[in-house]
């Protein structure tokens, strides 16, 4: 019986790589992760609070990323103290008007792919995306894309996977959880999840 040698080791094929899961579904967010639009937000709120002598950070971002508006409202006025100098109806009103002349000029973020469509999800979008889906869908069988650390904890609660985009701001602490970290969508990796390639 022939021994192998090293030229037959060569020629033998590599196995296969391992994937992280066997996605059917992908959700995507939308504001931070396909559209820049969070820095806007930072922006007005950092010019609504420059009024009443107060500096906008990042530790209160963290809190308030993908909450609901009145949540996050609550945070805000909660963390600054605002209650007295001006109402969440005057502080949301004012960054409405703000917010409406910027919107229209975001662009998209680095690797988003111009024919996803996508719209605003609200914080429990993961259990009511499943809701809509097919009855033999999993979740562990979904791949949620997120920046924002709440929609991190909930896609997981739901027995989803995750891919964390943060912005690059975001404290690292917050991105426990998550099954993988990207500093862009530009560094996904389909294969990693058993997704078919690119396309160019």
């Amino acid at each position: 019986m022939p021994s192998a040698d090293a030229g037959d080791a060569d020629a033998m094929p590599a196995p296969p790589p391992q994937t992280r899961a066997a996605i059917s579904h992908v959700i995507f967010d939308m504001d931070g992760l396909l559209l820049d639009t969070e820095g806007f937000y930072t922006t007005v709120q950092e010019k609504i609070l420059m009024r009443f002598g107060k500096v906008f950070d990042w530790s209160v971002k963290a809190k308030m990323m993908g909450k609901t508006t009145a949540e996050s409202t609550r945070i805000l006025f909660e963390e600054f103290g605002l209650a007295g100098l001006l109402t969440p109806e005057q502080f949301l009103e004012e960054r409405e008007t703000m917010l409406k002349k910027l919107l229209p000029t975001c662009v998209a973020m680095p690797g988003d792919d111009p024919e996803v469509k996508a719209g605003k999800p609200s914080p429990d979008i993961f259990l009511a995306a499943m809701r809509r889906f097919e009855a033999n869908v999993e979740p562990s069988n979904c791949l949620v894309f997120e920046d924002a650390p709440l929609g991190v904890a909930a896609a997981k609660t739901s027995g989803m996977h995750v891919v964390m985009v943060p912005d690059p701001r975001l404290d690292v602490s917050h991105h426990k959880g998550a099954d993988q970290v990207l500093t862009s969508l530009l560094e996904f990796n389909p294969s990693e999840w058993g997704l078919p390639p690119f396309v160019d």
